[in-house]
């Protein structure tokens, strides 16, 4: 039984050191250890770093039976696991509560705690604000929602979902209940669009947490209120989304229909490169090649035309997010050597420029997204080197950060790996390992966040 006086990071350096000391005196490399137990190097090389994240209970199984520690490993890997969540669900508490945090010695961690109560109470602040500015409905009011809209929607593409959610919900409840009482024309027009991106807001996170028919009827709400403000825009954006979620959700045909729905509203900024290029890749996956052909080609005639969008984040569509689109669809549409090479260009032109963006400006769906299409494209060339290099960065990314679309497409490449003619290889059986363990938890908020994913 663990001694109740360690902390979870003092477990975690402690398996850490136990795991490269049972290694060590069993006179195995990490390579050597990765493939006695069905992983690679790197796996077992994270394991044995203490900063890093906590290794999974199916590798540190594997490692306790390969090294005979005889649960040892497990037992500290129990210890780890059990008190790292004690400590989260302090955290949340702490952040819940008006009294401030008590004093520590992990000043990271307090530093992250103090900036999300910093954060919370200036949202209690803009909460109260519009609470009095509203009793009367203000312009003031309505237009602090497009702030608070504007911020979100930049915030959601490099921020866990967790970081959102929330924030999302509370506005889009204070925009319903000031529609249920307001009749000011011009601002029930405003209040319809701010409830219309909330709602897109909140179909993006059902999809990025695989449920598919939450999403659907989000954005169908947010259709709805984009048609009372009678803002074209927006009803283009909203049926890119919902071409979006029906890709996700395998029906193709609807992807196709509702991008092409989508391009006779006519939409201003970069929703009509967004649009032709979520046509182009369900045209792919659907085998249409012509279609598939003639999409992409309005895709980069929409990007020419391009204006600047009214809202950035998760409402705009970058250049790099229109090159991981183009990198996913000709993968997709045919496995050949040359169209492969043409993927990993759009692929890694994607990444090259996401990775010297602001950090704000980095969408970790897209850089995870364009890692794993140079992975497949690099298998379709032979070569496994580079694509265990692609995917090692986004199998050791946390849970928070693993969306639907990215286990679907992780989970598409460890299938491409169980074929006869990977069957036998060892670095294809390491990798088929560590895509079952990325895939395996699904992906969801942490508990307390008020949402579950189906």
């Amino acid at each position: 039984m663990a001694d109740e006086s360690v902390t979870a990071e003092t477990a975690h350096a402690r398996l850490a050191g136990e795991i490269k000391r049972l290694r060590s005196a069993a006179d195995l490399s990490q390579a050597g250890l990765g493939e006695r137990v069905g992983y690679t190097r790197n796996y077992v090389s994270m394991a044995e770093r203490a900063g890093g994240n906590l290794p999974s209970q199916n590798l540190v199984e594997a490692l306790d039976q390969a090294l005979g520690a005889a649960g040892q490993l497990y037992a500290l890997w129990r210890a780890a696991k059990e008190e790292q969540q004690v400590r989260r669900r302090l955290g949340r508490a702490s952040v819940l509560t008006s009294s401030p945090p008590p004093l520590s010695t992990e000043g990271v961690e307090d530093a992250e705690l103090s900036r999300q109560a910093v954060a919370e109470d200036a949202r209690d602040a803009a909460r109260v604000a519009r609470m009095i500015a509203s009793s009367g409905t203000t312009n003031e009011a309505v237009e602090q929602f497009d702030s608070e809209i504007r911020r979100i929607a930049a915030a959601y593409i490099s921020r866990p979902l967790v970081d959102v959610f929330g924030e999302i919900r509370e506005l889009r409840q204070e925009v319903f209940r000031l529609l249920d009482c307001n009749r000011i024309p011009n601002q029930l027009r405003d209040l319809y669009l701010h409830a219309s991106r909330l709602g897109g807001l909140q179909a993006h996170v059902s999809l990025d947490l695989g449920d598919y028919r939450a999403a659907d009827i989000h954005a169908q709400t947010a259709w709805l209120y984009a048609k009372l403000a009678g803002h074209q825009d927006m009803l283009g954006w909203i049926k890119a989304l919902q071409s979006l979620i029906a890709y996700w959700d395998d029906r193709l045909e609807d992807a196709v229909e509702r991008a092409r729905e989508g391009a006779l509203f006519r939409p201003r900024g970069t929703t009509g490169a967004r649009l032709a290029s979520l046509e182009a890749r369900a045209c792919a996956a659907r085998g249409d090649e012509q279609g598939t052909l003639i999409a992409l080609d309005v895709a980069e005639s929409a990007r020419a035309d391009a204006t600047t969008d009214e809202y950035s984040g998760v409402f705009t569509f970058p250049t790099a997010k229109q090159s991981v689109y183009a990198g996913t669809t000709l993968l997709t549409l045919k496995s050949s050597p040359a169209l492969a090479k043409q993927a990993i260009g759009k692929s890694q032109f994607a990444l090259d420029v996401y990775q010297v963006a602001a950090p704000a400006d980095r969408s970790a769906g897209d850089i995870f997204a364009a890692r794993l299409d140079l992975a497949g494209a690099h298998m379709v060339l032979g070569d496994l080197d580079a694509t265990q290099s692609y995917l090692v960065p986004v199998l050791s990314a946390p849970e928070v950060r693993r969306t639907a679309s990215i286990v679907k497409r992780a989970r598409d490449i460890g299938d491409r790996l169980s074929s006869t003619k990977y069957l036998t290889t060892a670095r294809a059986k390491g990798m088929r390992n560590e895509i079952r363990e990325f895939c395996a938890p699904p992906p969801a908020l942490p508990p307390g966040s008020g949402v579950v994913a189906k």
